[in-house]
């Protein structure tokens, strides 16, 4: 009974980590190319970033809402740069709820998808790098204190301008917490997109 116990609270601190990372109750898997990462041991820092941004499209004269929802993995600490080698996989819905309150919405996010307003974007370190293909999915999101807890999965491809291949990523994600304290403005994912 008593290593029953002690093997549920050594699991229950395993997934302990930094401010706006990965809450204890947070599941997180990551896959490059068919092989599990061991997200813990290969990256220092995992952030993620919410914001909304009002636009207008000049095709239709709308002003929208678009949502950007952001899971960075660097391998160094320190401030969120692109040029530190890292993998981020990046959320945007470019006709989000403005009524919900809510960083990203339920749904489903291809890319390309040209019929869809949800797109998710894979990629790494670089300017040369961009997204092949892919489908994700946002299965649920709440709020939680001065934040949101979010789950979903997504699966793609991604070229990698270092290997000058295209790449493999799949990732899944349950009751990962989303901080409503980091200033999205300061990181290169603001605006994600542009419009």
């Amino acid at each position: 009974m008593i290593k029953k116990i002690l093997l549920v609270v050594s699991l229950l601190f395993a997934f302990s980590c930094e401010d706006n990372v990965v809450e204890e109750e947070s599941t997180m898997k990551l896959w490059l190319n068919g092989e599990e990462v061991d997200v813990e041991a290969n990256y220092k820092s995992i952030t993620t970033f919410a914001e909304q941004v009002e636009y207008f499209n000049d095709e239709d004269s709308t002003t929208y809402i678009k949502k950007i929802f952001v899971i960075h993995f660097q391998k160094l600490d320190g401030e969120v740069r692109l040029d530190k080698e890292h993998y981020a996989v990046i959320f945007v819905d470019w006709n989000g709820d403005s009524t919900n309150g809510l960083p990203i919405d339920v749904g489903n996010y291809p890319y390309p998808g040209e019929e869809s307003d949800k797109k998710v974007y894979m990629e790494i370190i670089g300017t040369s790098d961009y997204s092949v293909s892919g489908i994700a999915h946002i299965e649920s999101i709440t709020e939680s204190g001065d934040g949101w807890i979010v789950s979903g999965d997504g699966d793609g491809y991604f070229y990698n301008p270092y290997a000058e291949v295209d790449m493999h990523g799949i990732i899944e994600f349950t009751d990962l917490k989303v901080s409503g304290d980091i200033d999205i403005s300061s990181t290169p994912y603001h605006n994600y997109g542009g419009r």
